[in-house]
């Protein structure tokens, strides 16, 4: 069944679907992300009407701002499903939860974080939280059979880099990915990359560019051995740079 998927900004992401909650993923502190992004942070602020949160990680700002969410949505910090506190269920499918942590170079040390997946109208959605360092085959192996749309890091900087992107690729298999986390001016610090070098090392991968900030899955798989790439523009602020 189809079902939108919004790009917030950074690592956020709002699904709606056609059944079920309407669900947001890692939503970023604009105070926070203006800072490091060296801009104002009334250009980067935004309000969103949900029903559920999902974080990577709720001790850090960037990716677990829950005042950006109206109402008193549910919020599941996916590390305490990680780590078997918790065992939560949307529309009857657990949440899957793999715990990591951001890269062993952040300059105010790394924070533990955890890659989710969770099943939306039949598809599954999972999401790289603020994984710094690359994950192999063993430690995925959650997710086997548990990623038809994979939200992945691109932007590089203090996450993980794009070649170890490829190989995480080449284990999880998606039909589809969205990038995110990456450099796009106003937003993104000078240690993010932008996404042209992320999608030319894709070059082989088909390549959709929406012009929206929000999608309707499934799309067409455009290639029977290769995933296809979704550009999406943000919904939470407008970029001064092309992608």
């Amino acid at each position: 069944m189809p079902f939108e998927l919004e790009w917030v900004g950074l690592a956020g992401f709002r699904m709606i679907p056609n059944t079920g909650p309407v669900i947001v993923m890692d939503p970023y502190d604009p105070g926070v992300v203006a800072d490091a992004s060296k801009t104002d942070r009334a250009i980067l602020d935004y309000q969103l009407q949900a029903d559920q949160v999902l974080a990577s990680s709720l001790t850090d700002k960037a990716h677990s701002y829950i005042p950006a969410i109206d109402g008193n949505p549910k919020v599941i910090d996916a590390m305490d499903v990680a780590q078997g506190k918790i065992s939560p269920q949307i529309n009857g499918e657990p949440v899957i939860a793999v715990q990591a942590g951001e890269s062993p170079d952040h300059p105010e040390g790394p924070d533990d974080n955890a890659m989710y997946a969770l099943n939306v109208d039949g598809l599954w959605i999972l999401h790289m939280g603020d994984l710094g360092y690359e994950l192999g085959a063993e430690e995925l192996a959650p997710f086997a059979g548990h990623c038809d749309i994979l939200l992945a890091l691109t932007g590089e900087g203090l996450t993980l880099s794009l070649e170890s992107l490829d190989r995480m690729i080449d284990i999880l298999q998606p039909s589809w990915i969205v990038p995110m986390h990456y450099r796009l001016p106003p937003l993104g610090s000078v240690t993010m990359t932008k996404l042209a070098p992320f999608l030319e090392r894709r070059s082989g991968d088909p390549l959709i560019y929406v012009r929206h900030h929000t999608v309707t899955f499934p799309l067409p798989k455009m290639a029977a051995d290769r995933p296809t790439i979704v550009v999406i523009e943000p919904s939470a602020y407008e970029p001064t740079e092309p992608q």
